[in-house]
């Protein structure tokens, strides 16, 4: 039976320098050969998922990323979005206003760019990591065409320095969006709908692969529901107390020392 593997990217899949070792690479080579399926998921966009995947550089006969914490699932192979779910303009300029009011540096996105009002030194740190682009607007939903699949919040003194914002939100919000960490000072703001978990769910019901086949390897907040909803989950080592709870199992490594690799030989050995 064919297995899917869907693999959280930073913190998990990648070093903190963006690369993955050779023994890694060789393990994801030999799933691919077995016939299993790679689900890149992460909050990253979109195109900054791409470079990942064209990094990777492996044809899986499953491949797909989960962008934006679930808002968005894309076949690779066919080059095409199979589920997508949105924030209204109207919620957009609300949020804005919020954060605003506030003072935290708040962005969305466009198909190809980050859209916020000023170049904070969250978004330049932030640009720099995922490798997009800029774009500055006063009003978020002016350099818009149509929907994004999320808004991001940035604090450069962490998670904790968001919680009003997130409490905020939530008390507005609660019954329309769904608001979770993906690293520290990310607070990710997303469509009720959207989440890594529904769409782990979503992709193995599209494909006819039992849930049971799915495994999950995450490293933060948002990887929970996924994890929750895997058949077999995977924390990394260098998670926090929360999201080791979620998980069946906990890597003997972190992700800087080829944690995924225990995962990847899990599933060749189940093969």
């Amino acid at each position: 039976m064919t297995n899917l593997l869907f693999s959280d990217i930073d913190g998990t899949l990648i070093r903190s320098d963006g690369t993955i070792s050779d023994h890694v690479r060789r393990l994801l080579q030999k799933i691919a050969e077995k016939g299993h399926g790679l689900i890149l998921t992460s909050g990253r966009p979109l195109p900054s998922m791409q470079k990942v995947h064209d990094y990777i550089g492996i044809d899986f006969p499953y491949s797909y990323l989960i962008a934006n914490n679930g808002g968005l699932i894309y076949d690779c192979n066919k080059q095409d979005a199979i589920f997508e779910a949105t924030l209204s303009f109207e919620i957009i300029d609300q949020l804005q206003n919020i954060a605003e009011d506030m003072q935290f540096h708040i962005q969305t996105y466009t198909e190809n760019s980050i859209v916020c009002r000023r170049e904070t030194e969250e978004v330049k740190c932030y640009a720099s990591r995922i490798k997009m682009p800029i774009l500055l607007s006063d009003r978020l939903t002016g350099a818009l065409t149509v929907q994004p699949y999320k808004m991001l919040a940035l604090s450069l003194r962490g998670s904790e320095a968001l919680m009003p914002l997130k409490h905020r939100i939530e008390r507005d919000y609660g019954d329309r969006l769904t608001l979770m960490f993906s690293q520290d000072g990310y607070l990710e703001i997303l469509p009720i709908s959207a989440s890594k978990g529904n769409a782990l769910r979503f992709l193995c019901h599209h494909l006819s692969i039992p849930v049971e086949h799915s495994y999950a390897a995450g490293d933060s907040e948002n990887d929970i529901a996924m994890l929750r909803a895997a058949g077999v989950s995977y924390a990394m080592q260098n998670s926090d107390e929360t999201v080791k709870s979620s998980a069946a199992f906990v890597t003997a490594l972190d992700h800087e020392h080829d944690g995924i690799a225990e995962v990847l030989e899990r599933i060749l050995a189940s093969s």
